[in-house]
């Protein structure tokens, strides 16, 4: 029987929990009932799926209080990341129940705090030998990936809208995914962004979260807020600048418009300088070297999340992470993202950010993962 991905993170833990069990508590030099007592413990943590769906109503977004999730967060990772570095020792020596565990629990404390902590601005300068002069020193903020949960609330929210507003920036960009949940649940934690500011405006595109869960009531909450969304369509903030931006191209699979790049750009015919908004970065060059747009922001990979890991993602994303690419005189960046999904609570040598580009004229910077 085919099991959905809420159902894989629901039941799947309990195999690592053996596994645990294997490598960790049974070669552990420990009495029976120490040993009796990790088990239980190593239970607890593993059963964070399965009691986030049967106790929270959902596998990712639980109605808990967040202070809980957080924790739980942090238990069950430290477990998985036990039985990971557990794993070299089994074959090896029988070692001691000691430094292992606080290792693992450190490494998940500090993993998922990332993961929840405000993002810092990240100032990045991009160079186009074509940038129209009315553009020179034109600053754009990017947030992506914010996903405001149960576990990332309104004060998060609030403190990056603030953060963003004190940029000053002309234009402010928000490429995808940015809550998970119910309006009813999560409205209000969202509903800070209605303050973000910029001289040109703020304009929104759809990640593939916008469709996941209550997306037609997000999408009558987003327009009642204000929130102004491109759909295969452009917009003229300033002079020579064309803003356009498309659906994620998951929208095919719930009935919702699907993204069009030329489309969105059928207005711009006076050679206009071309930002796309995009969540995924996978079409970059063909929209960069056939449809001729100069600069294209996208997020949805999370920077890859970790080492190791970030090789997987980059893997299944056409090769990108994180970070500036390259293709002629056309960019692509990828953003990290400014939060974390709740599935994968953790970030590794892979910070999150808002960030704020200055366009200036002049011959290209370098490329690939920063």
């Amino acid at each position: 029987m085919k099991m959905n991905m809420r159902e894989i993170f629901t039941y799947a833990p309990f195999a690592v929990l053996a596994l645990s069990f294997l490598v960790f508590v049974l070669r552990a030099r420990l009495k029976l009932r120490s040993k009796a007592l990790w088990f239980l413990w190593l239970a607890a943590c593993f059963s964070k799926f399965y009691c986030f769906r049967k106790f929270g109503g959902s596998v990712f977004y639980p109605e808990f209080p967040q202070a809980l999730i957080i924790l739980w967060d942090v238990a069950y990772s430290g477990a998985l990341m036990l039985t990971l570095i557990a794993i070299p020792f089994f074959f090896r020596f029988r070692f001691k129940a000691v430094l292992l565990p606080l290792a693992a629990w450190t490494m998940a404390a500090v993993g998922v705090w990332n993961g929840v902590r405000v993002p810092a601005v990240h100032e990045i300068e991009l160079a186009f030998p074509d940038l129209p002069a009315s553009l020179e020193g034109y600053r754009i903020a990017q947030i992506s990936d914010l996903h405001c949960s149960s576990a990332a609330r309104k004060w998060r929210t609030a403190a990056i809208v603030k953060k963003v507003n004190s940029l000053k920036a002309d234009l402010v960009c928000l490429t995808g995914d940015y809550v998970d949940g119910y309006v009813a649940d999560r409205g209000e934690d969202l509903l800070p962004l209605k303050d973000l500011r910029a001289k040109d405006g703020v304009y929104y595109v759809a990640g593939n979260h916008e469709f996941y869960r209550d997306s037609a009531n997000w999408k009558k909450w987003y327009r009642e807020n204000g929130m102004r969304f491109l759909v295969n369509e452009c917009v003229f903030p300033r002079p020579g600048l064309a803003l356009g931006g498309v659906n994620d191209s998951s929208a095919r699979h719930y009935k919702r418009t699907p993204p069009d790049v030329r489309q969105a750009f059928a207005a711009a015919t006076n050679g206009e300088f071309r930002i796309l908004l995009h969540h995924r970065p996978e079409t970059a060059q063909d929209n960069i070297e056939e449809i001729g747009v100069d600069l294209q922001l996208s997020g949805h990979t999370h920077g890859g999340v970790a080492p190791i890991v970030r090789q997987l993602v980059s893997k299944h994303n056409r090769g990108f992470s994180r970070g500036i690419y390259r293709y002629g005189d056309g960019v692509l960046y990828v953003s990290p993202g400014a939060g974390q999904w709740a599935g994968f609570p953790i970030r590794f040598c892979n910070p999150s950010e808002v960030a704020v580009f200055k366009l200036v004229k002049g011959k290209r910077n370098g490329g690939g993962d920063d």
